[in-house]
């Protein structure tokens, strides 16, 4: 890779500090990327240039989706704040991507982020998943507070609470991390209906969805329900989807470079 790739990460700022600089940066770097925070581009116009110009783009975590755009008339009790503006921007982001072919990793709320922009609806809480979410023993954030405060400190950080998924042989993500792999479980929403497009890869014992793909899409497009940003530091592979992505990426750069020498 002769080029480094420069990819957006479009998240919220409104929870949890400065981890936001280093959460999905630091993989990015790690992987040969050159990543940029993006602001929230309030206009149609100046996202559509905004994503063309980009090489990759990330969909990061953050705060539940309005429950109104994938179809509720009430959000679930447990729903938390939204992000109303992000929402709008995201969405179309993840769109204008597809679209564009250009390169998008969804990680956590980005998942649910690209199932929603394409049509797909989401479970509210943990109590809508099937048989309770006895599986999942996450959105405890307590235990998410104390990785982040790790992070900033440079402590250990904490044991992350874990369940087991099974992932589609043949996938994307499966020549990653194979079959069976065990993820961080901190999400207390999940994909309910797929958008349209997309395919579940992996999924929890219960049945929830915890990673999708595009295979009509022609560019690199994974969405995954944990913390992907956190795992690539235990896993050699995790830190492959990283890569996998950056190199997606820096083939586009290379391509538009070699179409503008041209």
């Amino acid at each position: 890779m002769t080029t480094r790739p420069i990819v957006g990460i479009s998240e919220g700022f409104a929870d949890y500090g400065d981890y936001y600089g280093f959460g999905y940066g630091r993989p990015l770097l790690a992987a040969g990327a050159l990543p940029v925070l993006l602001p929230y581009y309030e206009r149609a116009e100046d996202r559509v240039e905004l994503i063309d110009r980009l090489d990759g783009l990330v969909l990061a975590g953050g705060r539940d989706i309005e429950a109104w755009r994938y179809g509720r008339a009430e959000p679930h009790p447990n729903h938390l704040p939204g992000l109303p503006h992000l929402d709008e921007i995201e969405m179309h982001y993840a769109r204008l991507a597809v679209e564009g072919r250009v390169p998008l990793l969804a990680v956590c709320r980005g998942c649910q982020v690209l199932n929603v922009a394409f049509g797909g609806t989401l479970y509210g809480d943990l109590m809508e998943f099937p048989e309770a979410g006895a599986d999942h023993p996450g959105a405890k954030w307590d235990e998410w507070r104390a990785l982040v405060g790790a992070t900033l400190e440079g402590r250990e950080r904490p044991a992350h609470p874990t369940h087991p998924i099974e992932i589609e042989p043949g996938s994307l993500l499966a020549s990653h991390l194979g079959e069976r792999y065990v993820v961080d479980s901190y999400h207390h929403q999940a994909i309910e209906r797929l958008g349209e497009g997309l395919v579940a890869v992996a999924r929890a014992p219960h049945g929830v969805v915890e990673a999708v793909e595009m295979p009509g899409a022609m560019a690199f497009v994974l969405g995954v329900q944990w913390e992907l940003h956190e795992e690539w530091q235990d896993d050699e592979r995790s830190l492959g989807i990283w890569r996998a992505f950056v190199k997606a990426a820096a083939a586009r750069a290379e391509a538009r470079e070699a179409a503008t020498v041209g």
